[in-house]
């Protein structure tokens, strides 16, 4: 399992910043958790503050010209409204592209909008809507795709993300020799989380495809006889792994991270090694947007693998990594310390690749895992990839290589899309 960076002082800070909110602005679960999201409330304050920082979008550009050289930027490109859910930085790759100057440098006229839920998504598949691009999310746009909404996945904002937990000391009872998991003790241990947990539903299909057969998992799942114990939230779960009602628990890595002092925790294996970039937040635009704004779409993106590029070189870079930091923190109003153990310290992962071959995999693991129900769309048949739109990001990094053919980050992104998009 990778090495996660904990920063103890750090992820103290997380406490603030960690709210239960509503599925359009969470990552992969219908009822999962906003990390970064701000009380609603401070809602108006941080939408006046996203107009104060667009209006300063010629914001200091410190570090851009290292990164790459330029590239033809189309004129008359039509503004594009995207959504800055207010206070959330897993849109981080958004807010750099915007508070750098990236958006400006391609000649694009960004709209930041804090909208949210039914109402962003019903804003997007409509005629005359408000909004152009949502930027967090992924289950509910793929609920709406199955009510008829005409929606198409351009690119990435965050992938994996999840956590399997057990009491400290009892991790190593979990872990398999020749696989990630020991199969036979997980399936004979209780097992606690909240509703459509995507670390869950990750490791659901990952004892699927390693041999356990669906009517063992769904007696596993049988909440009058199974296994599982199903919680109100992520707080409960964690103290229930504590207390040994359960033998292991299912969160998203932030609280996994948080809780691992306090409730004497620690993480058999990270969900994403279980299903490596397994899809979480996705860029969902409508098909008649794209058509009629492409140009517009292509400078989008172009300047989001270069606010991509600039981020990643903070991984290596000091100088660079304080920039990123107090950039998302400014425009956030997230404290700096838990930016920073946000951003750098492993608990979230971006990705800025549609990743069609995620999408596809992260859609079958949920509709076995009983998600995808009620819906006018059987997406236990449906070719989800139909519903993902590569060109527009496609373009931009063709556009990117061949201005700068000799970036070794663009020719990566390249393999990557080659590998993610078949």
């Amino acid at each position: 399992m990778r090495s996660i960076n904990r920063k103890k002082k750090n992820i103290s800070t997380l406490v603030s910043g960690l709210l239960l909110a509503v599925l359009l602005l969470t990552g992969c679960g219908t009822a999962g958790v906003a990390a970064d999201a701000k009380d609603e409330t401070q809602t108006q304050t941080q939408t006046q503050t996203q107009t104060q920082n667009q209006d300063a979008n010629t914001a200091s550009t410190t570090g851009n010209d290292e990164i790459t050289g330029t590239v033809e930027v189309k004129k008359d490109l039509e503004p594009l409204s995207v959504s800055y859910p207010a206070g959330n930085i897993r849109v981080t790759v958004n807010i750099l592209a915007l508070q750098k100057g990236y958006f400006e440098e391609q000649g694009l006229t960004v709209n930041p909008v804090a909208i949210g839920g039914n109402d962003a998504l019903t804003a997007i598949n409509e005629e005359n809507g408000a909004l152009d691009i949502l930027t967090a999310g992924f289950v509910a746009d793929v609920q709406a795709i199955g009510a008829g909404y005409d929606l198409a996945f351009v690119a990435g904002t965050a992938v994996e993300g999840g956590a399997v937990i057990a009491k400290k000391g009892n991790a190593a009872n979990f872990k398999g020799t020749d696989k990630l998991l020991n199969i036979d003790a997980v399936t004979n241990a209780k097992l606690g989380f909240a509703r459509n947990e995507a670390a869950w539903i990750v490791t659901r299909q990952y004892l699927l495809d390693n041999g356990v057969s669906a009517d063992t998992i769904k007696a596993i799942e049988n909440e009058e006889t199974g296994n599982v114990l199903f919680y109100a939230d992520q707080t409960a779960t964690a103290q229930a792994v504590q207390k040994g009602e359960v033998d292991l628990g299912f969160l998203p890595m932030e609280f996994a991270l948080l809780y691992a002092d306090a409730y004497d925790l620690e993480v058999v294996v990270a969900a994403g090694d279980l299903s490596p970039n397994y899809v979480c937040c996705r860029e969902v635009t409508s098909n008649k947007r794209l058509n009629e704004k492409f140009d517009s779409y292509v400078a989008y993106e172009t300047a989001r693998i270069k606010a991509f590029e600039y981020y990643k070189k903070g991984e290596t870079d000091a100088a660079v990594k304080a920039d990123v930091v107090k950039t998302v923190a400014d425009y956030s109003g997230k404290e700096p310390d838990y930016v920073e153990t946000y951003l750098y310290g492993g608990v979230t992962k971006f990705a800025v690749d549609p990743n069609t071959e995620g999408i596809r995999n992260y859609v079958k693991a949920a509709y076995n895992s009983g998600v995808f129900t009620g819906n006018a769309v059987d997406f236990g048949n449906y070719d989800i990839s139909q519903n993902v739109n590569t060109k527009a990001y496609k373009q931009a990094l063709d556009g990117l290589i061949a201005a700068n053919p000799d970036n070794e980050f663009y020719k990566g992104l390249l393999d990557l899309f080659n590998s993610a998009n078949a």
